[in-house]
């Protein structure tokens, strides 16, 4: 069975299932609408200027500008990594008329449900913008930084999306579970509140471990004239090798049985 870097490889050249495809799969979801793709902004806004506001205006004091570039940017990229998750677990079980056919190349697949996500991230940037040159944090020279953070974001998305792709296919029931521990994981990860406040406490030790806070927090953290904490380079340092091991040898083993378990 091939490697995955053969077959990232082979997708990589011929972009049209899975580049194509994915635009092609959020266009036609909202084609018959008079607003169309327009629809991806609302949810971004009612989260930002509904929930943000309703939650800014519970807590005395707050600086509404700042709060609002916080929640834009940390609802926009905790979305695209649940969508991610959530999707991956169910991907190989969409497509499977195609992979029973004998088409293996399941990287195709794989970074058709990325690429789908990230349109959506991508749809949403607008919204975001907005609130976030708003705020009096905004810090233009960290946008460098945070498109490196974005990449990997994309890198690691990737690694675990297909490592959880495997488990789905095999055991479909896991599509349902990712749905409940997303849900949780957005409790704990610092979309709309701040993790500085937690620091050195028990729940403090809970986000320090939540991979999702890393991966956001290397995103926002440079635009808002955050810092970023040695402990978070390492942390998704450590993270990004794992994911490339353990992708590496689960791959070439796993991908030839992917048709027996669908």
């Amino acid at each position: 069975m091939s490697s995955i870097f053969s077959h990232l490889h082979q997708s990589l050249r011929r972009p049209d299932h899975w580049l194509y495809g994915s635009w092609l799969d959020t266009v036609v979801r909202y084609r018959r609408m008079r607003l169309g793709i327009a629809w991806l902004l609302i949810p971004t806004a009612v989260y930002i200027w509904g929930i943000g506001g309703f939650l800014a205006s519970m807590q005395t004091g707050m600086d509404k500008a700042r709060y609002f570039a916080h929640v834009g940017i940390g609802f926009a990229v905790f979305r695209f990594m649940a969508t991610v998750m959530v999707d991956a677990s169910n991907v190989f079980q969409g497509y499977q008329s195609y992979i029973l056919d004998g088409q293996l190349r399941l990287t195709d697949y794989l970074l058709r449900n990325l690429a789908r996500s990230f349109h959506y991230l991508l749809i949403s940037m607008p919204v975001v913008a907005v609130v976030v040159v708003s705020s009096p944090d905004f810090t233009p020279a960290g946008l460098p930084l945070s498109l490196a953070g974005v990449a990997v974001l994309l890198l690691n998305m990737f690694l675990l999306s297909t490592l959880l792709a495997f488990v789905g296919a095999k055991y479909p029931d896991l599509h349902e579970v990712m749905g409940s521990v997303m849900m949780a994981a957005f409790l704990v990860t610092p979309v709309v509140w701040y993790g500085q406040a937690q620091s050195g406490t028990p729940q403090g030790a809970l986000i320090e471990a939540n991979p999702f806070h890393h991966l956001l927090h290397l995103i926002r953290a440079p635009v808002l004239g955050e810092a970023i904490a040695t402990s978070t380079y390492v942390y998704l340092g450590a993270m990004t090798a794992f994911g490339f091991v353990a992708v590496t040898l689960v791959y070439p083993r796993m991908a030839r049985r992917v048709p027996a378990w669908l």
